[in-house]
């Protein structure tokens, strides 16, 4: 099934991502992104975070299975909000937002830790660098989440640029939003 906010996020992070540069995947789930990304970075780092041992299980098999058990992705488990040290400078933070599909769908992400990760996320972008967002308002800390980063948004500094767009009427469809630090 053709999933448009998916593939606009797949366009946006082929766009923006050269092969050797540093990338973050803020909530690896089921590993699908990360296997995506870690085919956009042979020769870059690749980091994937997730509160749940699960979803680091899952992604750690997906990696295993298409790239072999030697690929290069750092695997880290732990709230979205608390960056690991070995973190540093980055070219792009994804965030799929919501809960992990197929388990408890009372842990998923929530507003506080969600804006507490954007804005440390924020300082750790290099310049041209950016965060990608999918957003998944079809449950009430979602619709809150989106709100909530929208109206972040709207009080960022200059320096930063960020569009947001959602394919289908519905209030409740998933969408995409990218935030890019401005080169100087």
């Amino acid at each position: 099934m053709f999933k448009p906010h998916l593939s606009a996020a797949h366009t946006f992070w082929k766009s923006l991502l050269e092969e050797t540069d540093h990338a973050l995947d803020a909530t690896c789930g089921n590993g699908h992104d990360t296997l995506f990304l870690a085919k956009l970075l042979p020769k870059g780092k690749l980091y994937a975070l997730d509160i749940q041992q699960k979803a680091i299980d899952n992604t750690s098999s997906l990696l295993e299975k298409e790239l072999g058990p030697n690929h290069q992705v750092q695997l880290l488990q732990g709230c979205h909000s608390c960056f690991p040290p070995e973190i540093k400078k980055l070219k792009l933070i994804v965030y799929n937002l919501g809960y992990l599909p197929g388990s408890d769908k009372q842990v998923k992400t929530r507003v506080k830790t969600t804006l507490k990760s954007v804005f440390k996320g924020l300082i750790l972008l290099l310049e041209g660098g950016a965060l990608s967002i999918t957003c998944y308002p079809g449950h009430t800390e979602g619709t809150e989440e989106e709100m909530a980063l929208l109206n972040y948004c709207q009080t960022l500094p200059q320096t930063y640029s960020f569009s947001h767009s959602r394919w289908e009427k519905r209030a409740t469809a998933p969408s995409f939003l990218t935030i890019v630090k401005q080169p100087k």
